[in-house]
């Protein structure tokens, strides 16, 4: 899989633009403000379905517009896949492949598997536990593929809130409440030995990624699903029916799990420089999409998509090379961001770059 072409028309101060990056290594430059971020966002956008910097999407379109385009072609194998959005002010969306309209932004992820590394991706591991459960998902839905995620999550996702409106209806029964705690509970175990399985596979590739891209020692990454170990979570929903009734929710389950790192012991986010909590991250996202790579199949190749957006920040030289080379080696497609062209070309060494563009004002331009 490769981006063949993007097209995105009034997505921030991308008014109307066209590139065609290499199936390699690309490189995007332009000073702060020129639209650098804003195309890796859209591509993004289009993968995934949401911003990776903004909650809300009416910032993504442009001032004096109302609606924002996005489109296009992706290479797999000897065919291309052509994709399409639309987003308006009022939240109404567009989604199409190949002509056909989807309705699941996750439709439009199998086309487009696409990973994001960037200052604000240190949040994963200093912001709230659902941007770690969001990493978690996207391992089930991209790796663990022996059976589908989506329905599992949408079944655990209506028992919630089937459990949790009763919760705080005040015709609610105890009866019912328990009838609904025993799906859920069913359906939390589930998606837990989901989530397990995932995490034992993603360990010693993450301690692994780390020793090469940090060199740092004694990191560890712990999982943790969301109720006591000790615990039968449908007895607890039993036994917790009148504290959640009036907290008027349910307090535990698959949606209260998290996923941990620490160092030495003690948690990486107290212990370690700005710098270091980025290379523990980032090697969160390269190993993620490493195992995806190793998931393919007989049939099926898996690729992803890489988008780096200003490597330099707070990574000195070798921090920066050894980013490079291992993305480098995955084979796959990646774009590099920076104010200036010479710290990144330096970075990949011997490494060819296949793709080199200016950006500025907005426009992108490609260079020999």
């Amino acid at each position: 899989m490769s981006l063949n072409w993007l097209v995105a028309n009034h997505f921030r101060n991308l008014t109307e633009i066209q590139v065609r990056p290499a199936p390699g290594l690309n490189v995007f430059y332009g000073q702060n403000g020129s639209g650098k971020t804003s195309l890796l966002e859209a591509c993004y956008f289009l993968g995934v379905g949401r911003s990776f910097k903004d909650a809300s999407a009416d910032p993504l379109i442009e001032r004096g517009h109302h609606q924002l385009l996005l489109r296009a072609g992706v290479r797999s194998g000897d065919r291309e896949h052509q994709m399409g959005m639309t987003r308006d002010r009022d939240g109404t969306r567009s989604l199409r492949i190949n002509g056909e309209k989807v309705l699941r932004a996750s439709e439009m992820a199998r086309v487009l598997p696409t990973l994001v590394l960037g200052p604000q991706t240190v949040d994963l591991l200093l912001g709230p536990p659902d941007q770690r459960r969001r990493f978690l998902n996207w391992g089930l839905f991209h790796v663990e593929q022996s059976e589908p995620f989506t329905p599992l999550w949408d079944e655990a996702n209506r028992c919630l809130r089937q459990r949790n409106e009763l919760l705080r209806s005040a015709r609610g029964s105890n009866k019912e409440i328990a009838a609904w705690s025993k799906q859920l509970a069913e359906a939390s175990e589930k998606l837990h030995q989901r989530r397990q399985d995932y995490i034992q596979k993603f360990q010693p590739v993450y301690e692994a990624t780390v020793a090469a891209i940090s060199g740092m020692d004694d990191v560890q990454l712990s999982y943790f699903r969301g109720w006591k170990e000790s615990e039968s979570l449908y007895e607890t929903y039993i036994q917790d029916i009148d504290i959640d009734k009036k907290r008027g929710f349910t307090q535990k389950g698959f949606q209260r799990a998290d996923v941990r790192i620490t160092v030495s012991g003690q948690a990486a986010a107290k212990v370690c420089s700005r710098g270091e909590l980025k290379a523990l991250v980032w090697s969160m996202v390269l190993s993620q999409g490493l195992l995806s790579q190793r998931a393919q199949t007989d049939t099926e190749r898996r690729e992803t998509l890489y988008l780096v957006d200003d490597l330099a920040s707070e990574f000195d030289e070798a921090h920066r090379q050894r980013v490079c080379e291992f993305l480098a080696a995955t084979g796959q497609q990646i774009l590099f961001t920076g104010v200036e062209s010479e710290p990144l070309v330096e970075a990949c060494g011997s490494k060819t770059i296949e793709g080199m563009f200016h950006v500025k004002h907005g426009q992108i331009i490609q260079e020999r």
